[in-house]
């Protein structure tokens, strides 16, 4: 077992990484001896954010008792739930959506419109059916965890779905049982120096929290993280190398907003951000990438060129997806490296499955030679 297989699945094992619960805090002390081990001391920087807690989530009808998962960014109801005709179409009732693939709202902020509107025309709550290819449930990053939506919205797998669907017309209860509560997280940040101390830094950044075990929606971007840091570290480059593994990726990247914010004016004199995203190293993913400027994209064409990387471009100065959206609200410079895999946001993203080990491996070389350009 090489490195980014060991590293890779030691995040997997941790668990379930959802901001501020236990996987997430193994991960945090983790990454720090990880990069230990590098040659780089790093330090831990805390945050609070609104921690939801369920204490039940389903949907009721007939003998059913259907399990779901809320959005983190949805409305709660009591222990009885909120009841109504559940329907395909807009009105009174429960309102039901089936999201394939296919379907561009499926992870896109746009769905939010489509809740408004819904609430307009008197809906009391939503429903949405979104799975892997095995039909797992598949979960939506909650877009707007410091202002909630006013409807109460639940998630369920295809596997789940069949008697719901069924159930179109009938009365159903769901019920979204649960409140917020405030909670701390913590970002991994480390600096590796460089030779002048004047010139502007370039940060290395990653996500570090998720949904579920995440191994090649967060694993893979970990351990490109650890072992480009490690290899700057024992050669560094003239700009110094601020390093930051961001935790509330899936609550619309509340770690990476908090280490940005406590930078002050200082983030808008980054040279540079380095965004390691989603779906690094996944199989039979949908790779991207996306820069800020010219020059940002001729360096990382050129070093995933070199690589032998194949990645879909974004049109320059898109930020695309993900925390390099965050950097370009800044007017930051940046080059971000992204995308999809099948088993995105599913339980079923684990390391047997899901991950490339070789095309990992080759992202190591490609984030290095980016990361050298910039700092020198």
């Amino acid at each position: 077992m090489n490195e980014a297989e060991r590293r890779i699945c030691a995040y997997e094992g941790m668990g379930v990484h959802r901001t501020g619960r236990e996987a997430d805090s193994s991960a945090t002390w983790w990454m720090m001896q990880e990069l230990v081990k590098v040659g780089v001391d790093a330090d831990r920087q805390t945050f609070r954010f609104p921690r939801v807690e369920i204490h039940e989530s389903s949907i009721r009808f007939g003998g059913w008792d259907i399990p779901a998962e809320p959005t983190y960014d949805g409305a709660f109801t009591d222990h009885q739930g909120v009841s109504g005709v559940l329907r395909t179409d807009s009105g009174a009732g429960i309102v039901l959506m089936e999201l394939g693939p296919e379907r561009p709202e499926r992870m896109a902020a746009g769905i939010y419109t489509s809740f408004e509107l819904a609430r307009q025309d008197g809906a009391s709550g939503i429903i949405l059916v979104m799975g892997d290819p095995d039909g797992e449930i598949v979960l939506r990053n909650a877009e707007r965890p410091l202002e909630p939506i006013a409807l109460p919205v639940l998630q369920v797998s295809p596997l789940d779905a069949e008697p719901l669907i069924d159930a179109v017309g009938s009365e159903v209860t769901m019920i979204v049982d649960g409140g917020r509560v405030d909670a701390p997280a913590d970002n991994v940040v480390a600096s590796v120096p460089g030779a002048d101390a004047e010139a502007a830094p370039v940060v290395l950044m990653t996500p570090k929290s998720g949904w579920y075990t995440c191994a090649a929606e967060r694993a893979t971007g970990i351990a490109v993280w650890i072992e480009v840091a490690g290899r700057i570290a024992a050669r560094p480059g003239r700009r110094t190398l601020n390093l930051v593994a961001s935790s509330g990726h899936e609550l619309h990247h509340l770690g990476l907003e908090h280490y940005i914010a406590a930078l002050g004016e200082s983030a808008r004199e980054v040279h540079a951000w380095v965004h390691l995203g989603a779906s690094i190293g996944a199989r039979d993913g949908t790779p991207r990438y996306a820069a800020s400027d010219d020059e940002c994209f001729r360096i990382a064409t050129e070093a995933l060129a070199a690589q032998g990387i194949e990645r879909e471009a974004f049109a320059v100065g898109s930020a695309g997806f993900g925390e390099a959206r965050n950097v370009g609200e800044i007017d930051g410079r940046f080059v971000s490296l992204l995308g999809g895999h099948p088993y995105f946001h599913s339980p079923q993203d684990v390391f047997e499955r899901c991950v490339d080990l070789e095309l990992v491996e080759r992202h190591v070389d490609a984030v290095e030679q980016i990361v050298r350009r910039l700092l020198d």
